[in-house]
């Protein structure tokens, strides 16, 4: 004589387990990650709006210093950042995005202390003078 188990699902412990098992399959067997291109080395040029720019320094990447001119001018060279990943869940729906463009790699600093971040997304939205610089109001 066989022996027959039977198994229901009306179990709400079980089928709270096989739903989230579903769930959890259908999540991280449908993400996909795209490597995101490199930046293009650039330069930027910003003007420090403030009564004393001297006192401000930009810095880029942690890597480069750039003092700022009496006027508040000054051209800072952007390197090639690192890149990341944007990641989409079942290739259409983009759940990360890993621009380098995103990174906020800018940051204007007065007496060694971080005043402002900004990623070059950020810097693109900035107002421009006649002269093309990027003008950074500091309070």
């Amino acid at each position: 004589m066989p022996f027959i188990v039977e198994r229901s699902f009306a179990n709400p412990t079980r089928r709270m387990l096989l739903t989230s098992l579903v769930l959890c399959s259908g999540l991280f067997c449908g993400c996909v990650q795209v490597l995101r291109p490199y930046n293009q080395a650039s330069q930027q040029k910003f003007r420090v709006k403030s009564a004393m720019p001297l006192h401000y320094t930009i810095s880029v990447a942690n890597e480069s210093e750039y003092r700022v001119a009496a006027d508040g001018r000054v051209i800072v060279d952007v390197p090639q950042l690192q890149r990341g990943c944007d990641t989409y869940l079942f290739d259409i729906v983009k759940i990360s995005d890993g621009s380098p463009y995103n990174l906020r790699v800018i940051q204007l600093k007065s007496n060694n202390h971080v005043v402002r971040k900004l990623s070059l997304n950020d810097v693109a939205k900035l107002p421009v003078d006649e002269k093309g610089y990027h003008l950074l109001t500091v309070e």
